[in-house]
């Protein structure tokens, strides 16, 4: 079971629960994670939003496309028994999605289950920036669940 808390902080409103939930879901499945209660958040937010994050958490100066904040990176959600595994926080920059759609010639749908993807697989201890084993393996995985998702 997938309990999603959604915030759109940004101005575009045409996305809202619903699409993330399918994404979320549909990647867990992927993932093989069944019969688990997860919990996590996903929020759209704008440019200065992102920044603030990425120089406050990061230490890097400037926005970024998505940004996930586990809320323990030592849970594993395959061994975890009952209860709720609350994996943390995933935050959106839809103003550069937007963007970085259009330049990559796909829809703004796709950006954003791709984002979403990317950001749970962060959650869950994917870690690209690690190796370029963990980098293979974590567009690996994304690269599977996107092609399981249609909009």
């Amino acid at each position: 079971m997938l309990d999603l808390a959604f915030n759109n902080f940004a101005i575009y409103r045409k996305y809202g629960v619903g699409v993330f939930k399918k994404v979320i879901q549909k990647a867990l499945e992927e993932l093989e994670v069944r019969g688990k209660r997860i919990e996590l958040s996903i929020n759209l937010v704008g440019e200065g939003k992102i920044k603030a994050l990425n120089k406050k958490y990061l230490g890097k100066n400037g926005a970024t496309d998505v940004l996930s904040f586990p809320l323990d990176k030592k849970v594993s959600v395959k061994t975890a028994k009952g209860g709720i595994i609350a994996l943390g926080d995933i935050f959106i920059c839809l103003p550069m999605a937007k963007r970085d759609a259009l330049k990559e010639g796909m829809g703004l749908s796709s950006k954003l289950a791709l984002l979403a993807v990317h950001g749970l697989l962060h959650l869950l201890g994917y870690d690209h920036e690690k190796s370029k084993k963990e980098r293979d393996k974590m567009f690996r995985s994304q690269k599977k669940i996107l092609s399981k998702i249609s909009f």
